[in-house]
């Protein structure tokens, strides 16, 4: 090929890449999305979490335990959480021990479950798999955590939560990361069904629905005008400041937006408070 040639590809600008994180994160709030992905400030301000901590944690396991064939016992299970334990955001020991102790459980718990699901031959073909499709001026890009093939043919999704103890199939039919997720794969496989999933791995409580024909295409078509949006500046600036969410919001102490509201909020409160009524006089009659 072509030394120009090569420059030329090499050159070429790429797509910008939107996540169900990072459209969760502009739909709460504008201006913390702009914190993290444009100005790029998010390891100076964000502070360690013990829910993030827990789930990476299940995660590494139960993405190990696939990869390695499922072939490990219940006792190789919680041996893997110890080694792969992550000890940052929990507020006290305490915390961290109870954590420590719902993982053990929630391993094995695990294991027992997957046993039903391969004697009803359904095939686990993919664990924190990164699948990512075109949407015009954007890349769809999401990580999903687990991809099952059922003896039909279908394919399930499958999401975990760490923190949850009960789901319901409303609940998969409104989250948006669940939508994504069958958008990309049904665009990677137009001619096989696709579900989702989302699995509460302390209970192993789980639902499904699934996100086909028009409803699909009409999901494509709003996530496009989403799309857009994000990527007009202009337009995000529009966004108003959730104000109900913003003090647990790790960059609140340098939301120039937010205190800026703030004002403005306190100055119509003001507005309405009464001035102390002057002493009265008989000459004031």
């Amino acid at each position: 090929m072509p030394a120009a040639r090569k420059a030329s590809r090499s050159a070429a600008p790429r797509k910008p890449t939107l996540s169900p994180t990072k459209l969760n994160t502009y739909l709460a709030c504008a201006v913390k999305y702009k914190y993290i992905y444009h100005d790029k400030i998010g390891r100076f301000y964000q502070r360690a979490q013990s829910y993030f901590s827990f789930g990476s944690t299940l995660h590494h396991v139960l993405q190990d335990f696939h990869e390695q064939g499922a072939v490990h016992t219940p006792e190789e299970m919680v041996t893997g959480l110890e080694q792969s334990w992550i000890s940052t955001g929990y507020a006290t020991v305490e915390q961290e021990q109870e954590h420590r102790e719902a993982g053990q459980q929630i391993v094995q718990a695990y294991h027992a479950a997957h046993q039903e699901r391969v004697e009803a031959l359904v095939e686990t073909i993919a664990t924190e798999k990164t699948i990512s499709c075109d949407m015009g001026r954007f890349k769809l890009s999401g990580r999903v955590d687990r991809i099952d093939r059922h003896a039909d043919g279908r394919l399930e999704i499958i999401d975990y939560k760490s923190g949850r103890s009960e789901v319901f199939p409303e609940d998969v039919a409104n989250d948006l990361a669940m939508s994504c997720y069958q958008l990309i794969l049904r665009r990677m496989y137009p001619d096989t069904p696709v579900f989702a999933t989302i699995y509460a791995l302390r209970t192993g409580d789980q639902a499904s629905a699934e996100l086909a024909g028009d409803a699909l295409e009409e999901f494509a078509r709003e996530l496009i005008v989403l799309g857009d949006e994000i990527l007009d500046l202009e337009a995000q600036l529009l966004r108003p400041v959730p104000l109900e969410i913003c003090p647990t919001c790790d960059f609140l102490t340098v939301c120039t937006r937010y205190w800026r509201a703030q004002e403005r909020q306190q100055k119509v409160i003001d507005s309405f408070v009464e001035t102390p009524d002057e002493p009265h006089s008989a000459f004031d009659d």
